[in-house]
């Protein structure tokens, strides 16, 4: 072994035993948090005592464990470990808890808070926290959310995250960032700004969640062009909002300027393979402003970016630029291409006619150079909700004419 071999082995172990350190006092803290919060609540429904501190019992406790010197454990930080609880109570039956809590002793040495929460464990029975297991009960978990998900949610997540993922009262979409972080590897920075630009109502998901359900029960990622799309997406980190103009090209290059930004933006598996494409057809140069490989769908994916709004010309450019991928660039084993046309502006009525025949997969989304405002934040919110009771009513009225 040379001497530089040897530098680099000791920092590659260090490294890793640093990353490993952090990851069981993040646990630890996670589970420390969640069973103070799982204590509350079960005092709150059952503690003999419970009426003579009333709504003021998390004050009071606050304050009295501040006397007795115990860190950390704020009126707000109580709440918190309180909703914690109340967000993941499937946590408390006693298999999952028990792991849980075998897990966070051995990686953090805890095993005073293992033995206190074990020994209350009851064979057979719901355990230490019978008040959060009904409420699990009431409430079902999604299908793969079972004990393994939860230990690999708690250990992969900074208790920063799940404070988060808290905050989204919908089931369903907290699974998607949940899976989305696990998946993708974001920091709690970058999950705030995926939920504060409204990722999950972008995408398909929010109008397929039977998609969500089958792609998250065999842990894969979704693979239907539809699914994976956004509309809008949003290039805030671009920083151009404030200019009053800007050319194709400057947006295009502001792109590459921020290329790691803008691959998050797109989505996960995107592989980045150049600008300004060029193609020769009839002895002319035709030029795709980006082009990407997607390793999930196995494809070519073609951008073209374009200020103001959507022309029905738009569809039939994308369309050769694909028939030629298809036919010049396609190698065996992979899919069709998909092209995407990005507009500041799009009219629907627009798009459905310009795409109607169209063989090949085309998709047309807006683009924002900032983040929401909160006008556009109500107007996609109801939108959401207008879909989704109209799904609902959809459903109720198949299902009738089924039992006739």
């Amino acid at each position: 072994m040379h001497y530089d071999e040897l530098l680099s082995s000791i920092g590659s172990v260090t490294s890793a035993a640093q990353t490993a350190a952090a990851r069981s006092i993040n646990l630890v803290l996670t589970v420390r948090n969640w069973l103070v919060g799982a204590y509350i609540v079960e005092f709150e429904q059952q503690g003999e005592d419970r009426a003579a501190y009333g709504s003021r019992l998390l004050e009071t406790l606050a304050d009295d464990l501040k006397r007795r010197g115990v860190q950390g454990f704020s009126l707000a930080n109580l709440k918190n470990f309180r909703q914690l609880a109340l967000t993941y109570p499937a946590v408390a039956g006693p298999a999952i808890l028990a792991a849980l809590l075998a897990e966070a002793g051995g990686a953090g040495r805890l095993g005073h808070i293992r033995q206190t929460a074990s020994s209350e464990l009851v064979a057979g029975g719901d355990g230490p926290f019978p008040v959060l297991v009904a409420r699990a009960r009431d409430n079902p978990v999604l299908p793969w959310q079972d004990g393994a998900y939860y230990r690999r949610l708690f250990a992969n997540l900074s208790w920063s995250h799940l404070l988060r993922l808290t905050r989204l009262d919908d089931p369903l979409k907290r699974a998607f960032y949940e899976l989305e972080c696990l998946r993708a590897g974001w920091s709690e920075r970058e999950l705030r700004r995926q939920i504060e630009s409204l990722l999950y109502e972008r995408t398909g998901l929010s109008r397929d969640r039977e998609a969500v359900l089958a792609a998250a029960a065999d842990g894969q990622s979704f693979e239907r062009p539809e699914i994976l799309l956004r509309d809008p997406y949003v290039f805030e980190f671009l920083g151009i909002e404030a200019r009053a103009t800007f050319s194709e090209a400057e947006l295009e290059q502001a792109l590459i300027d921020h290329l790691e930004a803008f691959m998050r933006e797109l989505g996960r598996d995107f592989c980045f393979i150049g600008r300004q494409q060029r193609i020769v057809v009839g002895g002319e140069y035709y030029y795709i402003d980006l082009l990407f490989f997607h390793r999930r769908l196995r494809c070519l994916v073609a951008i073209d970016l374009k200020l103001g709004e959507f022309r029905h010309e738009h569809a039939g450019q994308m369309n050769f630029y694909l028939n030629y991928l298809k036919a010049e660039d396609t190698y065996e084993g992979e899919n069709p291409p998909v092209g995407i046309l990005l507009f500041a502006e799009k009219d629907d009525t627009v798009v459905r006619y310009a795409t109607a025949g169209i063989d090949n997969q085309l998709f047309v989304s807006r683009y924002r150079v900032a983040l929401p405002s909160e006008e556009e934040l109500r107007r996609w919110l109801t939108h959401e909700r207008q879909f989704l009771e109209g799904a609902l009513e959809q459903r109720a009225l198949s299902g009738r004419e089924n039992l006739k």
